[in-house]
């Protein structure tokens, strides 16, 4: 899971720091963007049954050329990753998952640096759906299905549902992916939530957990 995040997050920072350089911006030697850590709350947590696996401080550290010049680049990025066993085809697995990523979004005259600011649900979908694959075997193309709003940090932003299809025990099973994404200070929050399509309650749990999310910002 962590190279296909590591080329995602790293390609933004590269974007961000062509755009830095385009605006003359780049005036030392290193260049950094860093992200405050967003994460779901304990009661959402104790609500959905979902369980916290890990946190991830991810570094993007790397020399990048912009606007004709050498820097250092130092991007940092938080990921939160939760899970929950389910019974799926009669065997209980880690079958609903559900990931908060907080990047860097600082914007200069209202003009985001970071790129991935700029990719709609369906990209984001696209670029972070190998990572998917991790927890879901033989995960197929997804098509959206579904808008509602909900209520994240404070703002009212689209969740955006996707359908795919995954393979539990040798059967292929029905997959829900939600997608939202919101502008908390100074930082981007990508939340990212998937469950088996027959089990409706994971639905709202993925909800749940989006209106539980947290960012000092």
């Amino acid at each position: 899971m962590e190279l296909g995040r590591r080329a995602v997050l790293a390609g933004a920072a590269v974007g961000m720091a062509s755009l830095a350089g385009c605006m003359d911006l780049i005036t030392g030697d290193t260049v950094e963007f860093t992200a405050s850590e967003a994460s779901v709350s304990e009661d959402g947590l104790d609500e959905t049954d979902f369980e916290h696996i890990d946190t991830e401080e991810l570094t993007i550290d790397e020399e990048v050329e912009a606007g004709g010049i050498e820097r250092r680049l130092i991007v940092t990025n938080w990921i939160n990753t939760y899970e929950k066993d389910l019974t799926v085809q009669s065997e209980t697995e880690q079958a609903a998952t559900f990931a908060v990523v907080s990047t860097p979004n600082a914007e200069i005259l209202g003009q985001s640096l970071n790129p991935i600011a700029q990719l709609s649900h369906d990209e984001l979908l696209e670029e972070f759906q190998n990572e998917l694959g991790d927890d879901y075997d033989g995960l197929g193309d997804a098509d959206k299905i579904d808008e509602r709003e909900e209520v994240v940090l404070g703002d009212e932003v689209t969740v955006s549902t996707f359908e795919t299809t995954a393979e539990f025990e040798g059967e292929e099973v029905d997959i829900y992916i939600h997608v939202a994404t919101v502008t908390s200070g100074d930082d981007l929050i990508i939340a990212v939530g998937a469950h088996p399509a027959a089990l409706g309650q994971e639905r709202t749990n993925s909800y749940t957990l989006m209106q539980e999310i947290e960012h000092e910002g």
